[in-house]
C-alpha cells in the first residue's frame, strides 16, 4: 500500500538524515520489547505458583515474596515503559518531519508502477525503484537548514527518478509520465479535487447535465454546449461557469474559444476567472478546445514541475553506461526502423571496447552461440550485445536464468563485463530482467525531414553517380524519397491518412531504388507507366490490403512520379517549399534537405490545414485515454458517491429506459406486403432481419446489466466480463460485452442513439416503409442496398448482379423536406461529410472551413442503374462535369474486419458526387462520408 512503503521509506530517508534518531528508535523498540516480555514473563510465573499451590495461599511465604517481588519489578518496568512511550513520541515528531520526503517517494513509485499497464517493456521492481531512491538522498545537494534540505531532497528525487525511467519510455509516453507525476503530487495535495479530475478523464460521465434557461449561441457546437452543461453539474467549483460564458462576457469567450491557440491567451477577465487555477483551464479547453489540450498538458506540467519535465533530456549512453555494472543488462526497446548498433559501435570505440564487443542477432539456433559468447565475456570482461530478443520467444527463459547467474558469487563475473540486450516491445520478454534492468528507448526522428535526410544519408557518391541519365536519376530519386517519406509520415492522421497503418519500410525503398535505376538505364526512354506500376501496385501496394487506401497510394505516386518533375519550376507542394532541387551533387542535396522545416504542414500530403486539429485531437484523446486505462477501479467519481454507487445508478437509469422488443405483433397492414408473385418484399425482410439484430441486443443489454446491479450488491460472483462491463459504464464506454453495431460514441451519447434506432425501426414497423430512409440507424446497411437493389430487379426483371446506384444529391437538408417516396430506388438520409462539405448553392463538393471538420449533407437519392462507373465517369466528362467517388463509412475509424467481398466491414459503398476539383485533390485530403460521428 501506499502508507506502507511511505514508512518503508521515511525509516531509509531518516536512517541516512538522522542516524541517531534511528538508531534510538531501533534500541527504543527493541527495549519495550524485552521490557513487555519481561512483564509477561513475571504473570505467568506468579499464575504458575497461584496454580500449583496447595493449602491456604496466606500461609505460602515463597508466594507472598514472589508477588512482592513482581509487584516492584512491575512498577519498575511500568515506568520505564511509559518513559520510552514518551520519548518515541518525541522521536516520531522528530521523523515525522521527514515524512514530506517519504510520501513523495511513495507517490513516485505507484506512478512508475502504472507504467507496466501501458506497455509491458515498462517493469520497474520495489528493490530498483528503493535503490533508487536511495542514490538520491546520498547524491543531492546537503544543507543544514532543515526546510531547504527536506525541499532539496523532494525535487532531487523527483527530477533523478523521472529521467532514470523516462529514458526507458517512449516519446509519446514521456508526457503521459510528467503529466502522471504532476497530478498525483497534486491529486495528493488536495489541489485537484475528485470531481475536476473525473471532468478532465471521462467528460462528467455518471452525471446529468445542468438545467438552464440560456439558450445555445451560434458559436458554440451542441457537444460544446452540451459539455458546458455537465461541467457545471458535475464540478463544484465550476458551478457559474454557464452564466460567465454566456453573460455579458460571452463576446470575449467567443474570441478566446475561436482563438487559434487558446491555451497561450489568458482567460477572459472577471471575478469568476479570478478564482480559477490553470486544472480549471484545462477543464475548459476540454469542453471547448480539447485538440489543444495536448499542449495545454505541457504547459500545466511546466509550471507546476519544470520546464526539465517536458523538455525531456537527450539520450546519452555514457550516464546510462555510468549506472551500469557487470549484474545489471543494459536493454534497448526498439521501435520500427530503430538500431541501435552503429551507435553502440561508436560508443565501444570511445572506450577502447570495439574489438572487445561481441554481436549476435538471436532466432533460430542463435541461442547456444549467445550463451557461449556471455559465458566467455564472463570471464575476461568483454561486451556481450545480443540483438532481436522478441525473436527468440523460446529461448527468453534461457536469458533469464542467465542474468540471474551474472550475480551469483560463483559466476566470477568480471567488473568490467557488459551485457547490452535489444528488443522490439514484447510480453515474452522476462519481467525479472526488464524490472531490474536499465532501459533505454530508441526511436528513429520524426517528421518528413528527418525521414529524408536518413534516406540520403544511406546513399552513396557511387549510387549518386551511377546511372547513364543523370539529371532524371537525381530528380526521380529525390521524387521517390518524398514519395515513401510522405506514405509513412501520413500515417500520424489516422484514418484520414491511411484506413490501415501500414508499415512501410526501407526495403520497399530499396528496392523501388533498385527498379528506378534499371528502368533508366535498360530503356531509352523512361518508361512511366511501368514505373508507376511496379513502385505503386508492387512494391509498396503490395503491403496495400484496402483498395481505397491503394487508390490513395497511387494518388500521392502521381505527384512525384510524373513528366513535370524533370522541370526544375515544379515542387511537390503549392508553397514550392518542398521540390527536387536543381542538378548538382549529392552533398547539395543534403544541404537542400536540412534548410526544409523542421515540422511539415498538412500541405505536404495534400491534406486540409484541418488535418493538423484531427491529429491534435488524436493527440489529446491518446494521452487521456491512457491516463484513464490506468485509474484504479475504487477511485470516487466525485459526485459524493463512490464508484459502485455511480455504476449502479447509471445501470438502473438504462434498465429503466430501455424499449419494449420489436413485435411483428405491432405491424402496420403494408408493412410486411407480399409482391404479384406471392414473394416477400426485399424491404420487408430487411426489416424483419434488424429486428431480430435489435432484439437481440435489447435482451443482451437487460440482462448483464441486471447482473451487473446484483454482483454490485454481492448477490452474485463479479465475473471477469462483468468487472470489464463495470469498467465500460464508469468510463463512459460502450460494453464489449454487448452485441451492438459499429459505433465510436461514449456510452451516454450511444444509448441516445440506441433508442433513436429502436424508435425509427418501430415506426417503420407499425406505419411501412418511410419516405426517407435513415441510413445510419441500420445495424447491417449493406443489407438494406442490396434489398433496394434486389426489389429493383425483381421489379423490372434484372439480374442484379447488372445494377448498381447512381446518386443525386437533393435540396432537402433532411426527411422533413420529402413529401413522397421515389418511384425508383430509395431516398436516404441522415449522412456527413469528413474533409469536405456539400455547398448547396454550388451544388458539388468544396473545401471546409478552418476549424470545419464535419458537416452535414443533405438527403441523396439512391437509384439502382445498369450503368457501370466506368460510364457514369465517360458521361460526367462528355458534360464537363468533376466527380469525386466517396468512401461511405459506418465510423470514422474507416478500418474494420476484411470481409469476404475484399471490403473491410466498415465500408459501405462509394457515392458519386460533383465536385470542383479533380478526384486525386479529395483523395489525398482523405473525404469521405460517414454514417454516424463519435459524440
Amino acid at each position: 500500500t501506499m502508507q506502507g512503503l511511505e514508512d518503508q521509506l521515511l525509516a531509509d530517508v531518516v536512517r541516512k538524515e538522522r542516524l541517531d534518531l534511528e538508531e534510538q528508535k531501533d534500541r527504543l523498540v527493541v527495549s519495550m520489547a524485552n521490557d513487555n516480555k519481561q512483564l509477561k514473563d513475571l504473570e505467568d510465573k506468579v499464575l504458575k505458583l497461584i496454580s500449583t499451590s496447595e493449602g491456604n495461599l496466606l500461609d505460602n511465604e515463597s508466594l507472598i515474596n514472589m508477588l512482592n517481588n513482581s509487584k516492584l519489578t512491575s512498577g519498575m518496568i511500568k515506568a520505564r515503559v511509559k518513559e520510552a512511550e514518551e520519548t518515541e513520541k518525541e522521536i516520531n515528531i522528530a521523523r515525522e518531519r521527514y515524512r514530506v520526503v517519504a510520501t513523495r517517494g511513495s507517490i513516485l513509485y505507484f506512478v512508475v508502477a502504472d507504467l507496466a499497464n501501458m506497455d509491458p517493456m515498462y517493469q520497474y521492481s520495489l528493490s530498483y525503484f528503493t535503490k533508487l531512491f536511495n542514490v538520491c538522498i546520498d547524491n543531492s545537494e546537503k544543507s543544514d537548514v532543515l526546510e531547504e534540505r527536506l525541499e532539496i531532497l523532494t525535487n532531487f528525487a523527483t527530477e533523478f527518478i523521472f529521467n532514470n525511467v523516462c529514458r526507458g519510455l517512449f516519446e509519446k509516453d514521456k508526457i503521459i509520465f510528467s503529466f502522471l507525476i504532476c497530478t498525483s503530487i497534486l491529486r495528493h495535495g488536495k489541489e485537484i479535487s475528485a470531481p475536476e479530475w473525473n471532468f478532465l478523464l471521462r467528460a462528467g460521465a455518471g452525471g446529468h447535465p445542468a438545467e438552464t434557461s440560456k439558450t445555445r449561441p451560434g458559436w458554440m457546437s451542441p457537444h460544446q454546449f452540451k459539455a458546458l452543461l455537465l461541467l457545471e453539474a458535475t464540478v463544484p467549483t465550476m458551478q457559474g461557469c454557464i452564466d460567465e460564458v454566456l453573460g455579458p462576457n460571452e463576446s470575449d469567450w467567443r474570441q478566446w474559444v475561436e482563438s487559434e491557440q487558446p491555451e497561450n491567451d489568458p482567460l477572459p477577465e472577471g471575478e469568476f476567472t479570478e478564482m480559477l487555477t490553470f486544472f480549471h483551464k484545462l477543464l475548459l479547453l476540454k469542453v471547448f478546445k480539447e485538440e489543444r489540450l495536448v499542449f495545454a498538458l505541457r504547459d500545466f506540467v511546466g509550471e507546476k514541475l519544470g520546464r526539465q519535465f517536458v523538455d525531456f533530456p537527450p539520450l546519452s549512453l555514457s550516464e546510462v553506461f555510468d549506472d551500469s555494472n557487470s549484474t545489471t543488462p543494459i536493454i534497448f526497446i526498439l521501435s520500427t526502423g530503430a538500431d541501435p548498433t552503429a551507435m553502440l559501435l561508436r560508443f565501444a570505440q570511445e572506450k577502447e571496447y570495439r574489438d572487445r564487443l561481441k554481436i549476435v542477432s538471436l532466432g533460430q539456433g542463435q541461442g547456444p552461440i549467445a550463451e557461449r559468447l556471455v559465458h566467455e565475456a564472463q570471464q575476461n570482461g568483454d561486451w556481450v550485445c545480443l540483438q532481436n530478443c522478441h525473436l527468440a520467444t523460446s529461448w527468453m527463459p534461457k536469458l533469464e536464468k542467465l542474468v540471474e547467474h551474472l550475480a551469483s558469487p560463483t559466476a566470477g563475473t568480471q567488473d568490467d563485463f557488459r551485457l547490452f540486450l535489444t528488443s522490439m516491445p514484447s510480453k515474452t520478454f522476462p519481467v525479472p530482467v526488464l524490472q531490474n534492468g536499465l532501459k533505454i528507448t530508441n526511436e528513429p526522428p520524426k517528421g518528413l525531414r528527418a525521414n529524408l535526410v536518413r534516406t540520403f544519408n544511406t546513399v552513396t557518391e557511387e549510387q549518386w553517380n551511377g546511372s547513364s541519365k543523370p539529371q532524371a536519376w537525381h530528380k526521380l530519386l529525390c521524387a521517390l524519397a518524398f514519395f515513401h517519406g510522405t506514405v509513412q509520415e501520413r500515417r500520424k492522421f489516422g484514418p484520414l491518412g491511411w484506413n490501415i497503418r501500414y508499415e512501410f519500410n526501407t526495403s520497399d525503398l530499396e528496392c523501388s531504388i533498385s527498379t528506378l535505376q534499371m528502368f533508366l538505364d535498360e530503356q531509352k526512354e523512361i518508361p512511366w507507366e511501368a514505373l508507376t506500376y511496379v513502385t505503386g501496385e508492387i512494391n509498396y501496394g503490395g503491403r496495400v490490403t484496402d483498395d481505397l487506401d491503394r487508390r490513395c497510394l497511387m494518388s500521392i505516386l502521381s505527384r512525384y512520379y510524373t513528366r513535370s518533375v524533370l522541370d526544375d519550376a515544379y515542387s511537390f507542394t503549392p508553397s514550392g517549399i518542398y521540390r527536387a532541387p536543381v542538378e548538382g551533387t549529392l552533398e547539395d542535396m543534403r544541404e537542400y534537405l536540412k534548410t526544409l522545416p523542421s515540422s511539415e504542414a498538412p500541405e505536404v500530403f495534400g491534406m486540409h490545414e484541418n488535418a493538423n486539429i484531427v491529429f491534435q485531437l488524436q493527440e489529446t484523446q491518446k494521452v487521456l485515454g491512457t491516463v484513464l486505462d490506468i485509474q484504479p477501479r475504487l477511485s470516487g467519481g466525485g459526485l459524493g458517491k463512490t464508484a459502485d454507487e455511480i455504476v449502479d445508478e447509471i445501470a438502473s437509469e438504462m434498465l429503466d429506459a430501455l424499449p419494449s422488443p420489436l413485435s411483428k405483433d405491432e405491424a402496420g397492414p403494408n408493412t410486411f406486403r407480399k409482391g404479384p408473385t406471392g414473394q416477400t418484399h426485399s424491404l420487408s425482410t430487411v426489416l424483419d432481419q434488424e429486428m431480430e439484430r435489435f432484439n437481440n441486443l435489447l435482451s443482451s443489454m437487460r440482462s448483464t446489466l441486471t447482473d451487473l446491479r446484483k454482483a454490485i450488491k454481492g448477490l452474485v460472483v463479479m465475473s471477469p466480463e462483468l468487472e470489464k462491463m463495470f469498467g465500460n459504464l464508469r468510463n463512459n464506454q460502450q460494453p464489449t460485452l454487448w452485441p451492438t453495431y459499429a459505433s465510436l460514441k461514449p456510452l451516454a451519447s450511444w444509448f441516445k442513439d440506441f433508442k433513436k434506432r429502436f424508435d425509427f425501426m418501430r415506426q417503420w414497423l407499425q406505419t411501412g416503409e418511410p419516405k426517407s430512409f435513415w441510413l445510419p440507424g441500420f445495424f447491417f446497411p449493406q443489407g438494406f442496398l442490396t434489398g433496394v437493389l434486389q426489389h429493383h430487379a425483381r421489379t423490372y426483371q434484372i439480374p442484379i448482379d447488372a445494377l448498381n446506384f447512381k446518386f443525386e444529391v437533393l435540396e432537402a437538408d433532411d426527411d422533413s423536406g420529402i413529401i413522397e417516396a421515389p418511384k425508383d430506388g430509395v431516398y436516404v438520409h441522415g449522412l456527413y461529410s469528413e474533409a469536405g462539405v456539400w455547398s448547396a448553392s454550388r451544388r458539388s463538393l468544396v473545401q471546409p472551413a478552418p476549424g470545419e471538420m464535419y458537416s452535414g449533407v443533405p438527403v441523396i437519392h439512391f437509384m439502382p442503374s445498369l450503368q457501370t462507373l466506368d460510364e457514369v465517369k465517360a458521361e460526367w466528362e462528355k458534360e464537363g462535369k468533376k466527380m469525386y467517388s466517396a468512401p461511405l463509412y459506418k465510423t470514422s475509424v474507416r478500418a474494420g474486419v476484411l470481409s469476404t467481398t475484399g471490403q473491410s466491414t466498415n465500408f459501405i459503398l462509394c457515392v458519386e458526387l460533383p465536385s470542383q476539383e479533380e478526384s486525386d485533390f479529395w483523395v489525398l485530403q482523405g473525404t469521405a462520408l460517414l454514417s454516424q460521428l463519435n459524440d
